[in-house]
């Protein structure tokens, strides 16, 4: 470690004497320098002492009455002023946050097809009340994955997610249900309810992200010695209803989501076996940007878009299990 580092000079300091020293010459009286720190004068004759003592250097001599400063003083307070100006402003409350000056990029992973729900409406609020930050939507497995968020390569992360560290804040969302959707021209397309059985029989394809890791669906299906087995991995969310709608294979996704693509698309939604369906949805931020005026902005603004689309009241006080 340099000297720079270890802080020779600064460690033999002590931030009361800075303050008296900053009083004295401000008012050139010991005095008026204790008056103005609420102490008596003999202690700032003291503080000034030990500062003579420490910078070999008399700092203010009397002259007429009154303190006049040294060159060394002069070069001291000159450089001591703005590093106590500076750190009383690091010290004091933040101001009021505004989004109309917020820059910048935020970053949110979304997984489970909700960027669909949320994106849109999500989009239109920050423009409006913050138009020059960037949102940047990105995907995530179902599974989470602590390793953006720890590089913060990543601000938020909404999800499907069964479990999440402790380092992390987490919060649940809202509780919705898994359906299978598929064209209304599929073979099963008049099912109102899936089997186990029948999840063997449907060509299922999932998200490139999910490809060679273990699934939802793996650690439900497992104890049943079942398996939903994905033939096809597409490249992102947004084609699924044009792949669905040209070819006879089948996917999962929340129900409220479902309903979105049925308003645009013929398609159908089925509901799937008892143990596929019940599913929650989490958003999970890092400690580190808890208490960051834009971070927290931002997270209830997706609260509020997404109580407006689900019209589920979001508590946010059911965290997942923790690692």
């Amino acid at each position: 470690m340099t000297d720079r580092a270890k802080l020779p000079n600064l460690r033999r300091m002590d931030m009361n004497a800075l303050l008296t020293f900053d009083a004295l010459m401000k008012t050139r009286s010991a005095t008026a320098a204790a008056a103005l720190l609420h102490k008596t004068q003999p202690a700032i004759s003291r503080e000034l002492a030990r500062l003579r003592r420490t910078l070999d250097d008399p700092l203010l001599v009397v002259t007429k009455g009154r303190f006049t400063p040294t060159e060394r003083a002069l070069e001291l307070h000159a450089v001591v002023r703005d590093a106590l100006d500076r750190i009383e402003h690091a010290l004091s409350p933040p101001e009021a946050f505004d989004p109309a000056g917020a820059t910048g990029t935020i970053n949110i992973g979304t997984g489970a097809h909700i960027e669909l729900l949320l994106g849109a409406p999500l989009l239109q609020r920050l423009r409006a009340a913050a138009p020059r930050l960037v949102v940047r939507f990105q995907s995530v497995h179902g599974d989470f994955i602590p390793d953006d968020l720890d590089a913060e390569r990543m601000d938020i992360a909404i999800g499907l997610f069964s479990e999440v560290p402790r380092r992390f804040h987490a919060m649940r969302l809202f509780a919705d249900r898994r359906v299978c959707l598929l064209s209304a021209a599929h073979p099963m397309a008049r099912r109102k309810r899936l089997s186990l059985d029948d999840l063997e029989r449907i060509k299922w394809f999932a998200f490139a992200q999910m490809y060679g890791r273990p699934t939802n669906f793996d650690r439900l299906l497992k104890p049943r010695h079942r398996d939903l087995a994905f033939s096809a991995y597409l490249s992102g969310f947004g084609i699924t209803p044009y792949v669905l709608l040209e070819t006879d294979y089948a996917t999962t996704l929340p129900a409220c989501v479902a309903e979105v693509h049925q308003r645009h698309f013929p398609l159908v939604s089925i509901e799937l076996p008892e143990p596929l369906r019940d599913i929650e949805f989490f958003m999970v931020w890092s400690k580190r940007q808890h208490t960051s005026p834009l971070h927290t902005w931002v997270r209830g603004e997706i609260l509020r878009v997404l109580e407006e689309r689900t019209g589920a009241a979001i508590p946010g006080n059911s965290p997942p299990r923790k690692r």
